[in-house]
């Protein structure tokens, strides 16, 4: 049963990427409520100023104010602009996407990129878009971090195993996954190809803390197969280790990065 916090998120969700807004009914149906209930929350939330109505369609859309709470909470994590200079040397270096993705709990954000490719045929930005943690390297040097049944829990708590919306090379069982994961481990590194997305080659290493080697994300390449073979993906995993180790030094120095790091090493208070 859905909360009122997941009917508010739902709704939010239903208006994000709609600049010109949705009808009432629009929303109502896009966040599965009914439209009395969707027509109440979007009266609050415009009186909070996260929405407005547009006077001539009637239509419902957000305003900036989520924006601007979501990037003043981003500025005070404090590690975003030390890092964009070795993100923006990596890109140049490869010539392609750099992406800065962060460990959120359960989940990995792409919350940082540098672009390196020139324009034509070139992968753009997806700040704030989740990683997949199956199917993009990003994701995979995460779940090859964690002991193996950490590993499942997260896989099977973002439930897309299987799902159609990836490449061709998705991997599509948990045995298949535990032999990839393995892999990682011994590399180091990971590849994607043709798996996130038909077209895409990534590879990725983990960001991990200077002091007890938690996982804090990753940093990852991504660029076209056209102009990757895995073998020359591969040569980039130097490259990337070293930016990787560049940017745990500099993320040290911020607090939100330290609660992370200490939130994974903390022993719990049942002592389990």
């Amino acid at each position: 049963m859905r909360t009122a916090v997941d009917r508010i998120f739902d709704l939010l969700g239903a208006l994000t990427g709609e600049p010109h807004g949705l009808s009432l009914q629009e929303a109502a149906q896009a966040s599965r409520l009914s439209k009395p209930t969707a027509h109440r929350l979007l009266t609050d939330m415009i009186g909070r100023g996260i929405v407005r109505q547009d006077k001539a369609s009637g239509n419902y859309a957000l305003t900036l104010e989520l924006a601007l709470i979501a990037f003043k909470q981003l500025g005070e994590l404090g590690f975003l602009d030390v890092c964009q200079p070795t993100l923006d040397e990596l890109a140049a270096l490869s010539g392609e996407l750099v992406r800065l993705a962060w460990r959120d709990q359960d989940r990995l954000v792409i919350l940082s990129e540098a672009q390196g490719a020139k324009p034509g045929l070139r992968f753009d930005a997806n700040l704030g878009r989740p990683v997949v943690l199956h199917t993009m390297a990003a994701g995979k040097v995460f779940l090859a971090s964690q002991p193996r049944a950490e590993a499942l829990r997260l896989l099977r708590k973002q439930g897309l195993m299987g799902s159609p919306d990836t490449g061709p090379n998705a991997i599509q069982t948990e045995d298949e996954l535990a032999l990839e994961l393995s892999r990682v481990e011994r590399q180091g590194y990971a590849l994607a190809y043709d798996e996130g997305d038909l077209g895409a080659a990534a590879i990725a290493v983990p960001i991990l803390d200077p002091k007890n080697r938690a996982f804090l994300g990753s940093v990852a390449v991504v660029g076209p197969t056209v102009r990757w073979t895995k073998a020359k993906l591969s040569e980039l995993a130097p490259a990337l280790n070293e930016a990787a180790a560049a940017i745990a030094a500099k993320a040290a120095i911020a607090p939100f990065c330290r609660r992370i790091a200490d939130a994974q090493t903390r022993p719990s208070r049942t002592g389990s």
